[in-house]
């Protein structure tokens, strides 16, 4: 084996190695821990679990999404017992955005407002030149729960 493609294996391993995550289990949050803006670097790696009160289908009105979630499917959520709030900018009235795969939304779309959720997934802070627009949860899985 040549020298370069030696080295070129050896600087991969070792990049991989400190890039990636040694995740532990999922474990159960406080809704607020977890979406709070006070909490912002907080869960944003490895999967944690909420309770949430599910709202409705969508995204922000006149609200560009992130290009890393262009193609994935739009729902807000409030913590169980929780209020609307304002969006910035337009005021409307909405709950925290969360997003999960097109293939996964028939899960969402069979549920009505108020309905609970237990919700697998990671904490999505969407910046803009460094500044914190939007936080959104990126779900890998979820349950009604009764």
């Amino acid at each position: 084996m040549n020298k370069s493609l030696l080295f070129f294996l050896v600087c991969l391993v070792i990049s991989t190695m400190a890039y990636s995550q040694d995740c532990p289990e999922p474990t159960e949050e406080k809704y607020i821990n977890v979406l709070g803006f006070s909490f912002t670097d907080e869960y944003v790696e490895c999967p944690v679990i909420i309770e949430a009160e599910y709202l409705k289908v969508g995204y922000l009105k006149k609200y560009k999404k992130p290009r890393k979630f262009k193609k994935k499917f739009y729902f807000q959520c409030l913590p169980i017992g929780g209020k609307l709030k304002p969006a910035p900018i337009t005021n409307e009235m909405s709950g925290d955005i969360f997003v999960i795969d097109k293939e996964m939304a028939n899960v969402i779309i069979d549920l009505e407002k108020g309905d609970k959720i237990k919700v697998t997934g990671t904490k999505f802070i969407h910046t803009y030149f460094g500044k914190e627009l939007s936080t959104f949860f990126n779900v890998q899985q979820v349950e009604k729960v009764e």
